[in-house]
């Protein structure tokens, strides 16, 4: 049985139109817009939600407009990318899909990632975000997906495991620590994410 859609899509006027929430607390995901951005920069700006994101640094708000930007071109090309998490009609963080941005590691693989404000840990919503996101993937005829989590965050970890992610390979990239590379195969042809996306 499938879940159902979870995706806030944009109208022909450009109106946000509202997808089915998910059984989480009404949880949806939508493209991001440009005022999902400052939702995104005080979500963020909290050291504890960024302790395992690359070297923990803190972003600013042009970084997060400038993230959104690019997440909503990503969209446009590929009907995937990261979108925001809403949770009750608020915004909770962002979860998607991207191809991978590093220059280590799996290299332009579409990535799965995940991340909510500290408020929003702990009710199952990244999961489920992440589950909804699995599933476009595959609509979109992506044949694999890859999370990179570092080896210390077990919540990550945890939500790679119940996506049916298995570790594959183990990265130690230069200031980063241990990196587990989780893959998991969708079973389509024809990955429709390419390119870099930074």
């Amino acid at each position: 049985m499938s879940s159902p859609d979870p995706v806030h899509r944009p109208g022909a006027d450009g109106a946000d139109r509202p997808g089915s929430a998910s059984p989480s607390e009404g949880l949806t995901l939508r493209v991001p817009s440009a005022g999902d951005a400052v939702e995104w920069d005080r979500l963020f700006h909290d050291p504890a939600v960024m302790r395992h994101v690359g070297t923990g640094q803190l972003r600013d708000l042009a970084w997060y407009e400038a993230f959104a930007a690019r997440q909503r071109e990503l969209a446009e090309r590929t009907g995937l990318c990261i979108f925001t998490v809403v949770v009750g009609g608020v915004v909770a963080g962002f979860t998607g899909i991207q191809p991978w941005p590093q220059d280590w590691g799996p290299v332009g693989t579409p990535e799965i990632g995940w991340r909510l404000g500290r408020a929003f840990w702990g009710r199952g919503h990244a999961t489920t975000a992440a589950r909804g996101v699995v599933r476009l993937a595959r609509e979109h005829g992506v044949e694999r997906v890859v999370a990179l989590v570092h080896a210390e965050n077990t919540r990550s970890v945890a939500v790679a495991r119940r996506l049916g992610m298995t570790r594959e390979r183990v990265h130690v990239p230069p200031g980063l620590g241990r990196v587990h590379e989780f893959g998991l195969t969708l079973g389509s042809r024809a990955p429709a994410v390419r390119g870099r996306c930074r």
